[in-house]
């Protein structure tokens, strides 16, 4: 990828990059908007920009007032969260925010897709090529639920806990809904953030429980709506139907609904596809 491609305003990567204030991608250090950053209280991730500004950007935050957030739509959720969680390790050191990410769909942090960062302590994969060995989520949840109980009055960095597809991750492996209901339970008073993307749960809900599943109970501080499968949808996580009235071509377009209720939209929603391998690599490097 030629330098001249990279700073090129067509590029889709670009916008992404000058969200995270990354002016040339070959020698960015983030050393020091982590210094910048460190101390920060909330995390703020920035998601897209709207349709009608697009020199703006929208963010999202998580902290003690927005403590789980929800990405839900049809198509597009995995790109999302990548995005997301490539911006969180590039914006703030590992000593301010660690990741442990269940990437069902195999598309957030994987050596197919981008070097994990320092950042990630925690990774399982679903779909994996056949000489791998299975994602062992029983190992996942042990140390996604050790860093609860290590954070009993100790100071520890904020963990983001990343989950793709979880009505899908609830259906193959039902033992993980004890964990993400631990999270829920406890996490705002430890700093541990949930950060997951369904197809169809909202911002209230049981996953799992209308398929006599294990389940577990989740009110989303935060909700990214792609488009959506049904009007219904769109009003659970809205109040409305602008989700569901998204058109199917372009991809990428979304509604943010912040902690305060507030609706931005539509959002030409970042990715980070044609960045994530580079960048991801100069945050290991540094």
């Amino acid at each position: 990828m030629s330098a001249a491609q990279t700073h090129s305003p067509a590029w889709p990567g670009r916008r992404l990059l000058d969200a995270l204030d990354v002016t040339d991608l070959d020698t960015f250090d983030p050393r020091p908007g982590w210094q910048h950053r460190a101390d920060d209280d909330v995390l703020t991730i920035p998601v897209g920009a709207p349709v009608d500004a697009p020199d703006s950007v929208v963010s999202i935050e998580l902290g003690d007032h927005a403590n789980v957030a929800l990405c839900v739509g049809i198509t597009g959720k995995t790109t999302v969260l990548q995005s997301l969680a490539l911006s969180v390790c590039t914006l703030y050191p590992p000593t301010r925010v660690q990741l442990a990410i269940a990437d069902t769909q195999n598309g957030i942090a994987t050596a197919n897709t981008m070097t994990r960062p320092p950042h990630v302590v925690a990774h399982y994969a679903g779909y994996r090529f056949a000489s791998d060995p299975p994602a062992n989520w029983d190992t996942w949840c042990t140390q996604v639920e050790t860093a609860l109980d290590q954070r009993a009055g100790q100071p520890q960095p904020d963990l983001l806990v990343v989950v793709d597809a979880v009505d899908e991750l609830l259906g193959s492996h039902p033992q993980v809904a004890g964990t993400l209901q631990r999270i829920v339970d406890e996490g705002r008073d430890k700093r541990v953030r949930l950060l997951m993307s369904s197809t169809e749960q909202t911002s209230k809900f049981a996953a799992g429980a209308r398929l006599g599943r294990p389940s577990f109970d989740a009110t989303s501080d935060v909700v990214i709506a792609l488009r959506t499968a049904t009007a219904q949808t769109s009003r659970d996580a809205l109040g409305g139907p602008q989700a569901w009235q998204l058109p199917m071509s372009p991809l990428g377009l979304g509604y943010v609904r912040s902690s305060d209720g507030a609706i931005t939209g539509p959002v030409r929603l970042f990715t980070a596809a044609d960045v994530a391998p580079t960048l991801s690599s100069r945050l290991m490097t540094i």
